[in-house]
């Protein structure tokens, strides 16, 4: 990143606003990271437009033909429609949050808008996809307790339906055993229960029993360092496993979050169940993947409805 050149006090606003995302907002560590790295951007774009330092008098100037070759320059950059809407809306928290606490108020920030394209359907792995990738993952470590990890992690992936920054986590006392059921700290902040099949609790606790380092004590999947294992590690770790045996080019630990979703739906038809152990806050938002298989629903629909059932 080119040197990018702020204010002593706009430095103070930033940290202040992500102290604010933390505590108040209780966004996750990977959005703050995200919503961070947009703003710096942003403002190192402003930086080079306006050729000086940037300050908060700067920032309350800003026109609405700077927001548009803010976005004409991240298009330049080959930037997907999804990342600079993203963009806007960290802008847009940054420039609502020095509005209340700094005065600062810009309307040109909020009246920028980029036109919506659909939305991609998630899309989830052939169930022989995601049996293979789970059987074989852990002969692509050199150590048997790193692979015993990377499956126990697929195992709550796609058999608990969390994702990876929940999984990662986790901790032995959020497990419970007595009640077949595991404790997740989703987005948010919000708690919620997952029931925990036998073959996934199998598959932590033997991962716990190969571990080196001590798992009492804060997230039990480790890194070979004895930390807190870092999600893009796992990440390579799957992608050396999928170009390898020749997995779906869009297999990710997200896929395996939706395969669960999707697998669970085609079974059950419970959409409001789906709802509850994927963590969502609005229904719309699992809506999506009833229409991964719409065939499926309706099939069931005109199955097990009473009108349609033969007397």
């Amino acid at each position: 990143m080119k040197d990018i050149r702020l204010n002593h006090k706009l430095e103070g606003c930033l940290g202040e606003w992500i102290n604010y995302l933390k505590n108040n907002k209780k966004y996750s560590e990977n959005t703050m990271s995200a919503y961070f790295t947009d703003v710096v951007y942003f403002l190192l774009f402003i930086s080079e437009a306006y050729q000086e330092e940037v300050n908060l008098d700067i920032l309350s100037e800003i026109t609405i033909q700077d927001m548009r070759s803010w976005l004409a320059y991240r298009r330049n950059e080959n930037k997907k429609a999804s990342s600079s809407a993203r963009a806007i809306a960290s802008v847009r928290s940054f420039f609502g949050y020095i509005k209340v606490h700094n005065g600062i108020d810009n309307a040109n920030v909020f009246v920028i808008k980029i036109r919506n394209k659909e939305k991609n359907l998630p899309k989830s792995l052939p169930l022989e996809s995601v049996f293979e990738a789970i059987a074989k993952i852990p002969s692509f470590s050199k150590r048997e307790w790193v692979g015993l990890r990377d499956k126990a992690i697929l195992f709550l992936l796609y058999g608990c339906g969390l994702r990876i920054s929940e999984a990662l986590t986790i901790e032995q006392k959020d497990i419970l055993t007595d009640d077949r059921q595991i404790l997740i700290k989703g987005k948010g902040g919000n708690e919620r229960l997952v029931p925990l099949l036998d073959i996934v609790q199998d598959a932590v606790f033997t991962y716990i029993q190969s571990c080196p380092y001590t798992t009492l004590v804060g997230p039990i999947f480790k890194g070979n360092n004895g930390k807190k294992l870092n999600p893009n590690v796992f990440r390579s770790n799957l992608r050396k496993l999928k170009y390898a045996i020749g997995l779906p080019e869009y297999m990710s630990p997200h896929a395996f979050r939706h395969s669960f979703a999707t697998h669970l739906l085609n079974q059950s038809g419970q959409i409001k169940l789906i709802q509850e152990m994927l963590g969502h806050k609005n229904l719309s938002t699992t809506q999506k993947y009833t229409k991964v298989d719409i065939g499926t629903i309706a099939s069931n629909y005109y199955l097990y409805h009473p009108k349609t059932q033969k007397k």
